[in-house]
Formats: structure tokens, C-alpha cells, sequence
């Protein structure tokens, strides 16, 4: 064969695989993913073991007191934010677990922080796990994973840690924040305006 046969067959063989990648990429894409609900998934969890978002502080102490991955000492591991409304529980882990961190709202627990040992548990650990049980994440970035439905996220994030989220409750208190931070913008303008 010539060179100028060998560069022709190389220009047709390259030609006719362009011409096909658009064919092929489509059929890929226009296939539908399986639906989860019939996937087999599982619902996402409100909390971890039987520590679940909604709970009373009381019933949250009673229940780390029993939690083996905690190491709860009582009162004090209890502090109050700013707020009056606002407690968290801030206590060291046991082996898999760093610290825990749980947040309360009117008495009400809605964020669940679970700092975890980078010793004895790795991020694609947990996160293949994640994903085994309740499906493709909802969104997906460098420093966290989320999963979530209307009520409950579930949250991965680096450093490595994992969250539970009452949806509901951290999104009518990011309203309320940014509503104080308005005020708070007006009221710092009309103190400008003032000179």
C-alpha cells in the first residue's frame, strides 16, 4: 500500500467513527434511568439509629446515654446559642465517630452532625454505602454529597462528616436569617444616610 492509501484509509476510518459518535452518544443518553422508588431503594432515614430529627432534647439525652458510637456525659455537653430557642449537644464519639453535634430548634431536633474518624472510616466508604441504600445522590460536588426528598437531606461532606437535616425547619431559619440580615442592612444604611 501507498502512503497515500494508508492516509486515505485512516481519513474514512476516522470520518465514519465521527460519524457515529453522534449516533451512538444518543442512544445512550435516550436511555430512561429506572425509576427508585421501584429500583429498590430505601427511604432516607431520619436520623441516625434511634436518634431521629423531631425529638426533644430530653429524649435525645436519654437516648445518646445508650448510644454506642457516643460518649455522653449529660449537662455538660449542653449549651445554649445566642437565641434562647436554640441548644446543641455537642459530645465526643467512640471509635467510628469524632464528635457529635445535635441541634435543637423550640425544643426540636433538625440537624444531626456526625464528625467521623478518618482513622477507621474513609469518605468512598461511606459514600458507596450511601449510595447503595438510598440511590443516586441529588447533587454532587468536591466538598459534599446530597441526598434528599421533600422532608429529609442527608448530607456527605468533607472533611468527613455527615449531616441530617429537618429540610423544613433549616429552611424557615434561613429565611429567618436572611430577613435579620435585611433588617440589619437597613437599618445600617439609614445609619449612613444619617451623616
Amino acid at each position: 500500500m501507498t502512503m497515500k492509501k494508508i492516509y486515505t484509509a485512516a481519513i474514512l476510518t476516522l470520518f465514519s467513527i465521527l460519524i457515529l459518535i453522534p449516533v451512538y452518544s444518543q442512544s445512550v443518553i435516550e436511555i430512561e434511568p429506572e425509576d427508585e422508588t421501584t429500583a429498590g431503594f430505601e427511604p432516607l432515614p431520619p436520623g441516625h439509629g434511634d436518634i431521629v430529627l423531631g425529638m426533644d432534647i430530653e429524649t435525645v439525652k436519654s437516648e445518646l446515654l445508650k448510644d454506642p458510637n457516643f460518649n455522653y456525659r449529660g449537662e455538660p455537653d449542653v449549651s445554649m446559642l445566642p437565641n434562647d430557642d436554640k441548644q446543641v449537644i455537642d459530645c465526643d464519639g467512640v471509635l467510628y465517630v469524632d464528635r457529635g453535634y445535635f441541634q435543637f430548634n423550640d425544643d426540636k431536633l433538625y440537624l444531626i452532625t456526625m464528625v467521623l474518624d478518618e482513622e477507621y472510616v474513609d469518605h468512598y466508604s461511606i459514600y458507596a454505602a450511601l449510595k447503595d441504600k438510598y440511590g443516586e445522590p441529588s447533587s454532587l460536588d468536591p466538598s459534599k454529597t446530597i441526598w434528599q426528598d421533600e422532608k429529609i437531606r442527608v448530607s456527605l461532606e468533607r472533611p468527613l462528616s455527615i449531616k441530617y437535616i429537618d429540610r423544613e425547619v433549616f429552611q424557615s431559619l434561613q429565611e429567618q436569617s436572611r430577613a435579620e440580615d435585611s433588617i440589619e442592612a437597613f437599618m445600617r444604611q439609614d445609619f449612613i444616610d444619617s451623616f
